[in-house]
């Protein structure tokens, strides 16, 4: 059955149809629109609630997301009088799925007759993904070709910890579970190798098919050139890895010719001009939920202020408590069609991430359910995905890792050091079994592998029951290891590949919408119930208190540590 037309929609439009007419009528040269794409970027744009009277302050705009870079070139392809898009790209700080993310908003830009050109001040492996996307890559005469591969870095601290005193005791299953490693080894394991190996070798060849595609050479060429470099801009150009060298500004002529330069417009000059597209919408939503971080128990938290550690932590942690509440919210939201669950999360706690996953499962219950993997979706954060009606990843999406670890770090030795005295009075058997005053004994160990023994087996049967997979099936692809998103949909373990968009139009496939209807996607929060923000002490305290929780209890978690692949 149609939907009937908005009263609201009706208004807009008429007002919007006028508007565009007298643009139209200016007869306003635009040419090609000038977008900076630099900092870091992240999938959606999200505008925090602020209370009255905070929301009044002259806050700095949104950090730049893929959603509003999709959204500017949504505006700069219906407007006739655009020829294109030029992207500076410069110290773009942003994972390899993000990346992916943005190719495509830009492959769809191309899709509508416009151009593309890429302008380069940065020629590293990632930033050179994404110029691949364009028509057209140009950078400065000075610019050297960096993209030289891939590496990945494993740190051991074993012997470290040992020189402050400090010992680490963990238990992981299964031999792919190499998070506590860094912790509890010297050196990288076999498995550890192979799965690093297996994970270069998978983004290597999607980084490699693109720029292949991108610039009409064949692979076995990419690989030659990319283990020649570094090269100049010149040499790029020769090897038809650039089109040209030139400066800004002479873009104008480059895109132009001498006798007519192209106008160039930066976008905050632009947008006032362009024509804006007419839309009729529906009556109902697509909700989005973000989890992102670390999943731990009690609400969701992000780092109050950069904290002095050695390690690559999260910024954010996911609470199980906040995704529980907007998880049920969705449910009850009857102006909701679907819900996308969009996932960037190595895991976290199993308690945590196994109640997240009793709620996706309600909600599946009720309405469609689409998981979106980020750049990561690993351990907890598949746990939680794994009851969705369908999964989409990006091919270099981190996802998998289904497997469990868990112990302590011991602390006698550091005490011994310092000559500091430590007298425990307990009661209970089991009273100190995560005491750090001393290593497990045998008979906590074997406690111990029986818990996270059972979280695996717990584990495995909620893949098992989402993916429609026996407990054999599950095993065989389980035992801990970590897959890119083309290996994951190989496996079963991802149903397809696709950004955010592709989730949404998929969700709206799932609920039955009419495709004519635009569908906004709305953003699903739990407010904040304080005016001021709480004191940095306590913030930084609980943020703390979140993280040391996970060494505590079985944890599904790709440490942040795990798997650093870097260009």
């Amino acid at each position: 059955m149609a939907e009937r037309i908005l009263a609201s929609d009706l208004v807009r439009n008429t007002w919007i149809a006028v508007r565009n007419r007298l643009r139209l009528l200016q007869r306003r040269e635009i040419g090609y629109v000038v977008l900076p794409i630099a900092g870091s970027y992240s999938e959606r744009t999200l505008r925090p609630r602020r209370p009255f009277p905070l929301s009044l302050l002259p806050w700095p705009p949104p950090s730049p997301s893929v959603e509003s870079l999709g959204n500017t070139l949504d505006r700069l392809a219906g407007d006739p009088r655009v020829e294109g898009a030029v992207l500076v790209i410069s110290g773009l700080a942003a994972g390899p799925a993000t990346l992916s993310s943005l190719r495509q908003a830009v492959l769809r830009f191309r899709e509508s007759g416009k151009r593309a050109v890429a302008y380069l001040h940065d020629l590293s492996m990632w930033s050179y993904y994404l110029a691949c996307a364009c028509d057209e890559i140009l950078a400065p005469e000075s610019a050297q070709f960096r993209a030289a591969g891939m590496w990945s870095e494993a740190l051991f601290l074993k012997d470290t910890l040992a020189l402050a005193g400090l010992e680490a005791d963990f238990e992981a299953i299964a031999e792919y579970k190499v998070s506590p490693d860094m912790f509890r080894r010297t050196s990288m394991t076999e498995p550890h190798r192979e799965m690093l190996e297996s994970l270069l070798d998978s983004l290597y060849a999607e980084v490699i098919a693109a720029i292949a595609t991108g610039r009409g050479l064949g692979r076995k060429k990419v690989r030659e050139l990319l283990d020649a470099v570094p090269l100049t801009a010149a040499q790029a150009c020769e090897a038809s890895l650039l089109d040209a060298a030139c400066y800004e500004d002479e873009l104008p002529v480059h895109l132009g010719t001498p006798q007519r330069p192209m106008a160039l417009l930066a976008w905050e000059q632009a947008r006032r001009n362009l024509i804006r597209p007419r839309r009729w919408h529906s009556r109902q939503r697509i909700g989005v939920i973000t989890l992102e971080g670390m999943i731990v128990p009690g609400p969701s938290r992000r780092s109050p202020l950069p904290l002095p550690l050695p390690l690559p932590l999260p910024p954010a942690q996911a609470g199980a408590d906040t995704l529980v509440q907007q998880l049920r919210a969705a449910a009850q939201n009857k102006r909701l069609a679907a819900v996308v669950l969009h996932v960037d999360s190595p895991g976290g706690s199993a308690l945590a991430s196994d109640l997240i996953w009793r709620e996706v499962d309600n909600l599946r219950q009720v309405k469609p359910v689409v998981v979106f993997m980020s750049n990561q979706a690993a351990s907890g954060g598949y746990y939680v995905s794994a009851p969705a009606d369908v999964i989409i990843a990006q091919s270099v999406t981190l996802t998998g890792s289904i497997g469990i670890w868990g112990g302590k770090i011991v602390t006698r030795g550091l005490f011994a050091k310092l000559r500091a005295g430590r007298q425990v009075v307990s009661r209970g058997k089991a009273a100190g079994l995560y005491a750090d005053t001393a290593p497990f004994s045998e008979e906590e160990r074997a406690k111990v592998r029986a818990d996270i023994g059972d979280g695996y087996a717990r584990f495995k049967a909620r893949v098992a029951q989402g993916r429609g997979k026996t407990d054999e099936e599950v095993e065989a692809i389980a035992r801990g290891r970590v897959w890119t998103g083309s290996q994951a949909v190989e496996h079963g373990l991802v149903d397809s590949l696709g950004d955010l968009q592709s989730a949404a139009g998929r969700a709206r496939e799932l609920a039955d919408m009419d495709p004519r209807r635009y569908v906004p996607l709305v953003t699903l929060s739990v407010p904040k119930h304080y005016l001021l923000p709480q004191p940095i002490s306590e913030s930084a305290g609980q943020w703390l208190d979140g993280l040391w929780r996970l060494f505590r209890e079985g944890t599904l978690a790709l440490a942040p540590w795990e798997i650093r692949i870097r260009d």
